[in-house]
């Protein structure tokens, strides 16, 4: 079987094993509601891709573009959690060790698994290429279709983008000290950063997006339409504020030589997963087993996938008879040793971080605290949270937590507390800056995000079975609300807007809905056990 043919097969069987989930058809239903709602009405009181209240009206080429724009953007953060385990899938099912023993190279075995993510990231695109399609004609405002100015600017920023994010995956992967939860923490940090350099980028080498082109000229064509313009960028999402403005966008106009440079981030994605065969370990357990040794275990570690329990006779094992067992809860002792649990195995750089988020939120005046430290400030404990309602099954143990006494009660009440606590710990310079000076809305709101955090957590832990849910939606809200200021997703009350509004009471009643169908969840799991 010659390479390419090889190539061809790893690729194609991991591509259908991937759309065959129902994660990939949650995530196509879940882009197309956003690109749907991210093609407003002119109905609607809020515009997107717009300068004051001025936005382009809607043809092929403002659709197309506006779609390519935040399918490169918003996309890219998802997409990496989505085909971030491509390896790590293949150590846990067996076939890694089968594929072994073939003379498949790790350079070979690493690009086919790059390529796979990068076909699987397309057929997602393609989906959202077909509902820019739709949204042109269900908007009505531009009948006239033209093909090529609706699917060019996909081809010019999303698709090496979605290449990039494939092979980044693919690098997290192979390198062990990567190979963790602290990844996607910085994954998520070059994510914010590309997002700035490529909205300021004045070459594409600094537009890892590939939206630099087509924001500048819908700016510019915006600022000439609006008298005494100041100038500015066309903003992501805005609230209308007067009358709505439209005008003919007629495009980007599209140049061989911007697709030569543009397609030069598509051999960096070469360069990526090329670099990253250097590390694999091609299956190699004597190896695996190494560096996992080498990394000091934190509460987000995930157990060996091929150890195995020793075996034992039925004979040897004796169980205290349930009717002597003393059933009785302390529930304080419970929550002790679940926050206990939590912290665990924390290095110390965790610990002076917190440490210092404490200090300044005492310290630093009111303003810089509320708008800097109190969003800052939960960042740091995303990994410990993102693993609530997901132990059980990480550690195997769900067929003892699920069949103990009242295992809702008990352990999921004492899981939940666990988290809420960590978060008051963290954010307690930052509340008691707010008591002390008598910022109730402040308190109230900071409070509630308190609750929320841990509980969004939980309840997607437990109907997800897995972390990376959680990590995803947290970051996209925390980027959109507390770092961007949107005060509709503001849950912990970092802009004044969003206090004026009293978002935060909209996020207690999100946390009593979230709470309910994370008990159901947990109900439904000891059911099962029953």
């Amino acid at each position: 079987m010659t390479s390419l043919r090889i190539l061809f097969h790893l690729m194609k069987a991991d591509y259908l094993e991937r759309v065959r989930r129902y994660s990939f058809l949650i995530t196509v239903l879940l882009s197309m509601f956003i690109v749907y709602k991210y093609i407003p009405s002119s109905d609607d009181n809020y515009l997107t891709l717009s300068l004051q209240s001025m936005r382009g009206l809607y043809s092929s080429a403002w659709v197309g573009s506006g779609v390519a724009v935040l399918t490169s953007m918003l996309l890219s953060l998802p997409a990496f959690f989505l085909v971030k385990n491509a390896i790590e899938r293949d150590v846990q099912t067996g076939v890694g060790q089968i594929i072994a023993t073939t003379p498949t190279t790790k350079w070979m075995y690493t690009m086919g698994k790059m390529w796979s993510n990068f076909v699987y990231l397309m057929s997602i695109v393609a989906v959202l290429m077909v509902s820019a399609l739709a949204m042109q004609l269900i908007r009505g405002e531009d009948y006239a279709v033209d093909l090529v100015a609706l699917w060019l600017p996909f081809m010019y920023s999303t698709l090496p983008t979605m290449a990039l994010v494939a092979s980044i995956a693919i690098f997290f992967e192979a390198v062990p000290w990567l190979r963790k939860g602290l990844s996607n923490l910085i994954y998520f940090a070059m994510w914010i950063l590309s997002l700035i350099f490529s909205t300021k980028a004045t070459h594409s080498s600094q537009d890892m997006f590939g939206i630099s082109p087509i924001i500048t000229n819908m700016s510019s064509e915006a600022n000439e339409r609006i008298p005494n313009s100041l100038g500015g960028h066309v903003s992501g999402i805005s609230p209308l504020k007067g009358e709505l403005l439209t005008y003919d966008w007629n495009g980007v106009h599209w140049t061989i030589q911007m697709f030569l440079e543009r397609y030069a981030w598509l051999a960096a994605a070469v360069i990526v997963v090329t670099v990253a065969s250097f590390f694999f370990h091609r299956f190699d357990l004597t190896r695996y087993v190494k560096m996992n040794k080498l990394s000091k275990p934190n509460g987000t570690e995930k157990v060996e996938p091929h150890s195995k329990p020793a075996s034992r006779k039925d004979t040897d094992i004796k169980l205290t008879p349930y009717g002597a067992a003393k059933w009785q809860t302390n529930y304080f002792t419970t929550l002790a040793l679940e926050v206990r649990l939590m912290l665990k195995g924390q290095r110390l750089w965790w610990y002076l971080a917190a440490l210092a988020m404490i200090v300044l939120g005492l310290v630093l005046p009111m303003e810089t605290v509320t708008a800097y430290v109190v969003p800052f400030t939960w960042l740091l404990p995303i990994l410990l949270w993102s693993t609530m309602g997901t132990n059980e099954s990480y550690y195997r143990t769900h067929s003892l937590v699920f069949t103990a006494v009242y295992p809702v009660r008990n352990t999921f009440v004492g899981v939940w507390l666990a988290g809420i606590i960590v978060a008051y710990l963290t954010g307690s310079g930052a509340l008691i800056h707010f008591l002390i000076a008598g910022e109730w809305d402040s308190l109230m709101a900071m409070g509630v995000g308190g609750l929320f955090i841990p509980t969004l957590a939980v309840a997607l832990g437990i109907w997800s079975g897995n972390s990376k849910l959680f990590q995803v939606v947290f970051m996209l809200l925390w980027y959109l609300g507390p770092f961007n200021k949107w005060d509709a997703l503001d849950f912990i009350g970092s802009t004044p807007e969003g206090l004026e509004r009293g978002i935060y009471v909209y996020y207690l009643l999100a946390t009593i809905i979230l709470l309910i169908l994370a008990v159901m969840g947990r109900a439904r799991q000891a059911k099962m056990y029953s």
